[in-house]
């Protein structure tokens, strides 16, 4: 009877065995179709809707396997950078097979706005093509990893400190993903008003790290709105060393201060008001001392950012004195703050906390932005 069962079953083995050896070629056989396609005729590959209609249940399993070919095709042609050509078609195409695969999104970030001139020859117009494509792609990130009411709710809070409350609180699953976001519309695309949003919403995360606070200030004030960075700023100094209570009750000062200057206008932006803060500025702190730079600059220390906020202040006052300046000079911008106070726009010339023995930061015209900047130079 025993006898009888075995030869019953062995057919029933072999039907098994040759069912998975069946599956497994074709596997094999897609597997390497993926490959053929994607390394060789990348242009040939299906397009994300049909890619999506076609893998039932295998979307996943789908998405590695053009995954792990990406890495093979990009390598392939690695050294002229070819592979950006086709690589947002078949990062977008994984990402829709799979949109919480984190993997692909971070190439993106690091291949496709990117461009070294020993390598690529690409025009301005091509160039600003991957640019967009790598922001889009990310943009799909944040769509399929953040809480979009969360987000709006940041987009409008200057108050930086609020956003660790549970209504802004971790909008994104990994804070990585707005903070680099954030760095490739600055540093790649030249929109420094975005970037600033996407470092407020990066600091809003409990893992974030700090600096995602400081690029959030930074970045208000590299798109010229001087009011919200001298705010954020102070925001962050009133908090960052709290054991310093002069500095924090200075932080408290000047954020009335902006109040009564940008919101009810009780105080002119004047040089009596700068001089009378560049003076309280130094009984606080006293003079910036060269040998002591790394703790002055120091990203824990209030002191550091109070100084970052009185330098928005004084472009603030520079840049609405060089309104009436060019209106006077045929809409041609006076070149530094110097050049100001020697034309009597302003009656009080603002200095940078920021000073060494022969040089230091000076207030100068950037034709770039058309607006005031700083920079390490002497008038």
């Amino acid at each position: 009877m025993k006898k009888m069962k075995k030869i019953l079953l062995l057919p029933l083995i072999i039907v098994i065995l040759w069912s998975f050896y069946e599956i497994n070629e074709l596997n094999y056989k897609k597997h390497k179709e993926i490959k053929e396609n994607l390394i060789q005729h990348p242009d040939s590959l299906p397009t994300k809707e049909l890619a999506l209609q076609t893998s039932f249940w295998f979307k996943n399993l789908r998405a590695d396997l053009y995954w792990l070919e990406t890495i093979q095709y990009i390598g392939w042609n690695a050294l002229s950078s070819d592979y950006k050509e086709f690589l947002f078609i078949i990062l977008d195409l994984i990402t829709e097979l799979n949109p919480y695969f984190e993997h692909p999104y971070i190439i993106w970030q690091l291949l496709l706005p990117s461009y070294n001139e020993r390598y690529e020859e690409l025009s301005e117009d091509e160039q600003q093509k991957y640019i967009n494509q790598g922001i889009t792609l990310w943009l799909k990130w944040v769509k399929n990893f953040c809480d979009p009411e969360k987000i709006k709710l940041i987009k409008w809070e200057d108050n930086l400190d609020k956003l660790r409350e549970d209504a802004y609180k971790n909008p994104c699953k990994i804070y990585t993903l707005p903070y680099y976001l954030a760095y490739i519309y600055y540093f790649y695309n030249n929109d420094p008003e975005t970037a600033s949003l996407y470092y407020k919403i990066a600091s809003a995360n409990e893992e974030a790290i700090g600096w995602a606070k400081i690029m959030a200030a930074i970045m208000q004030g590299k798109w010229w709105n001087r009011e919200k960075s001298f705010y954020m700023f102070l925001n962050i100094a009133k908090y960052v060393e709290i054991e310093d209570e002069v500095c924090s009750i200075f932080a408290w000062q000047l954020e009335n201060i902006w109040s009564q200057v940008f919101t009810t206008q009780q105080i002119p932006l004047d040089g009596k008001l700068i001089k009378f803060i560049w003076e309280t500025r130094e009984q606080a702190f006293g003079k910036f001392l060269e040998e002591d730079e790394i703790v002055n600059l120091s990203d824990t220390k209030c002191s550091n950012y109070v100084n970052k906020a009185v330098r928005e202040l004084n472009l603030a006052y520079i840049e609405k004195a060089n309104e009436i300046f060019e209106t006077d000079h045929e809409w041609r911008p006076a070149l530094t703050a110097q050049w100001l106070f020697d034309d009597w726009y302003i009656n009080f010339l603002p200095r940078d906390f920021q000073q060494y023995s022969d040089y230091g930061i000076i207030y100068k015209y950037n034709f770039d932005t058309d607006n005031y900047d700083y920079e390490m130079w002497t008038y």
